[in-house]
This record gives C-alpha cells, sequence and structure tokens, in this order.
C-alpha cells in the first residue's frame, strides 16, 4: 500500500493507523507491514499451498509439496479463522473441501457447474495436455453471440438491455455523466496552471515497467537488484545540462506544494526535453524498516506527488500519470522525505474532500 498503490502514501499511513487492530499477511516483511501492522502473519508460497484458481479459465490446482516455518496459505488462515468466529459458516474440513465447494458450487455465466473435485482436477486423467488444469468448451466457442449463448433467455445477442453491443453504458446518462470519451487538461500542466508553469517547468509521468520488478515486488530478491539496483527517472540530455545534472546522479523532483522524492538521473533521449519519466513501487530491503524510514519507501516514492480527491467525472480517473515539476541534484544533509513525514505528518495538509489548492476546470466542449 505504502511503496506502490497509494496516492499520498503518508496521508494513507496515518488513516490505517486510526483502524483499532490491523492483521498484514505476506510472504515478506514489506514497509506497509512495519507501518501499520499489529500482527505479521508469513503466508505460504505457491509450492507450499493447496489451492486453486480461476481467472474465467482455465480451472487450475496447486499442490502443497513442502513447508516451513509457520506459514500457512490464504485458504489455512481463512478456514481457521473462520471456524473460530462463526463455525456453522465453515462447514469444510480442510483446505481441500474448501477448494472442492469453490470449484463445484459455484455457477458459470451459463448456467452449469463445474463437476470435478479438487482432487479430481488435480489427477485430471481425462485432459493429456496438463494435469491439474482444465479448460471450458464454453470458453473457447466462437461467435456465441450468434448461437444463444451469451443472454439468460437463450436468444441470440449480448447480455446487455438492448441486446446489442452497447459503446456507452446507459447508467452514464443516469448518473449525468459523458459516456463518450473526452479529453480534460491536469489539474497542473502547462495550459490549465501557466503561473505554476513557469517555475515548475518540467512534465514528470510515471508508471512504466522494468522487467525485474512487478509493481513494489521483488525488491528483496538480490538477482533482480544487480540487474536493476536503483530506482532511474529518464531525464533528456538537454535538460540534464540545463540543471546541472549529470547521468547517474541522485536528483530531486518537486511539485508546487513542497513535495518531493529522489531518483537516480539516467540521461537519454527516450524522453523529450522538459518531460521525465519516474519509476514506481521502489523500496529497499536492506535499509532501516523502523519507524520513520519503514525500508526507505517514501525517499523515491513517485507518490509524493499525487494527492488524493483530485478526479473526473462521477469519480473516475485521476492525475497521477502527468503533473508539473521541478528537478535539481541532491546535496549531502539534504532532509530526506521521511523526515518530513515524520515531523509534519505530511507535505501539505488538506481537509478531507478537498483538494490542496483548488483548480478551476477548463471548460471542456464535447462534440458528438
Amino acid at each position: 500500500a505504502l511503496a506502490c498503490a497509494s496516492m499520498d502514501p503518508a496521508r494513507t499511513r496515518a488513516a490505517l493507523l486510526k483502524v483499532p487492530f490491523i492483521v498484514v499477511a505476506d510472504p515478506f516483511m514489506t514497509p506497509t507491514a512495519q507501518a501499520v501492522a499489529d500482527i505479521v502473519l508469513p503466508v505460504a508460497m505457491s509450492c507450499e499451498r493447496n489451492s486453486c484458481r480461476t481467472w474465467w479459465t482455465p480451472v487450475r490446482t496447486m499442490v502443497k509439496v513442502t513447508s516451513y516455518y509457520e506459514a500457512k496459505s490464504d485458504e489455512q488462515i481463512c478456514l481457521e479463522l473462520g471456524k473460530r468466529i462463526k463455525p456453522e459458516h465453515w462447514p469444510w474440513a480442510d483446505d481441500k473441501e474448501w477448494c472442492t465447494w469453490y470449484l463445484t458450487d459455484q455457477l458459470n455465466p451459463n448456467g452449469t457447474k463445474y463437476d470435478r473435485t479438487w482432487q479430481e482436477t488435480v489427477e485430471n486423467p481425462s485432459d493429456t495436455s496438463c494435469n491439474g488444469t482444465a479448460y471450458w468448451d464454453w470458453d473457447a466457442t466462437y461467435r456465441k453471440y450468434e448461437k444463444g449463448m451469451l443472454r439468460p433467455d437463450g436468444q441470440p445477442g449480448f447480455n446487455t438491455p438492448t441486446g446489442r453491443i452497447e459503446l456507452w453504458s446507459f447508467g452514464y446518462d443516469h448518473w449525468g455523466v459523458d459516456p463518450l470519451p473526452y479529453h480534460i487538461e491536469p489539474p497542473e500542466s502547462p495550459l490549465s496552471t501557466p503561473e505554476t508553469y513557469k517555475e515548475f517547468p518540467i512534465i514528470l509521468s510515471g508508471g512504466g515497467r522494468s522487467f525485474e520488478f512487478f509493481h513494489s515486488e521483488h525488491r528483496q530478491l538480490p538477482t533482480m537488484r544487480e540487474f536493476h539496483p536503483d530506482p532511474l527517472i529518464t531525464v533528456n540530455p538537454t535538460d540534464c545540462e540545463r540543471y546541472g545534472i549529470h547521468d547517474g546522479d541522485w536528483i530531486w523532483v518537486e511539485n508546487s506544494r513542497g513535495a518531493r522524492f529522489r531518483q537516480k538521473a539516467k540521461a537519454t533521449i527516450e524522453v523529450m526535453p522538459g518531460r521525465v519519466h519516474a519509476e514506481h513501487g521502489w523500496w529497499f530491503p536492506e535499509q532501516d524498516g523502523a519507524e520513520p524510514n519503514f525500508y526507505g519507501t517514501y525517499d523515491s516514492n513517485l507518490n509524493n506527488m499525487t494527492e488524493a480527491f483530485r478526479t473526473g467525472q462521477g469519480g473516475i480517473g485521476s492525475a497521477i500519470k502527468s503533473m508539473l515539476c521541478k528537478i535539481y541534484p541532491c546535496k549531502d544533509g539534504d532532509v530526506l522525505p521521511h523526515d518530513v513525514i515524520a515531523e509534519k505528518g505530511d507535505f501539505a495538509a488538506y481537509e478531507p474532500g478537498k483538494p490542496y489548492d483548488p483548480v478551476e476546470e477548463p471548460v471542456v466542449t464535447v462534440i458528438k
């Protein structure tokens, strides 16, 4: 939550600390576990659990082949907790029995049920492609809309109020939200806030991936960190020269409310002059996990720059991919973001439900 998913991570932690009791279940100690958990439960990895997964299709099973320390699977944790709180709602003897219920008692969209137990799926002699996997013929059927396979009444068409493909949601009309795509400038941009742009002349974007990591995962893996030891921000060589930055320098990225983070500059023509791209999801397992550092999760966190409550129509969409900033080299003795947050609580205070500096949104003309 703190290293990756939260707009304004300091605010997120402050909110979570108001929850009376928090349990974090995770295979690894993370910044969030250190920052908010009363108890941390070690979770079993795939080879330590009996489970199944159905991301639509196919059904896949996992079979426990080993165990380590006190780690338990999600299924075990839920079952044991459920039996203590409301045993009549948790009648399954073990994780295998619960998986069988999950597989066989749930209706597919066409009203059919899966007809094999978890154990039968594991053995799966009828499927020579791979034991433990079962594919769904319905999903592999083409042109289902012509064959009446999508609607409960069996008629041709799609499962929509009109039976047709609907290029917009009629619910949007009901809610007073424009159903068609439209463009609106971010709350801060060269066009929407030209005065701010004079002092913060760089457009910052983020969210790009690198092959070594998945969001905030895998920073604790030595091989991945050997390939990619530090967070990188791409800067055009023209801007490097303009702002006294060299390739490999640690630099600060700061916005109009004083929020900032630091990453290593990568001089490259991959970005245009006046643009930078920063990596997200960074934390440093090799650093101190205790408060206020929390494995350095605030110090290189792009989300320091993002803010809650700034959304588009209907609460959809937020300005977390484009914002204004300035960049400058780090110096010895600079105050780190986690120290600012420890002292002040956040970079800038704002009332719940209100942005930091309300900006009048530009008028948008939609051509239909």
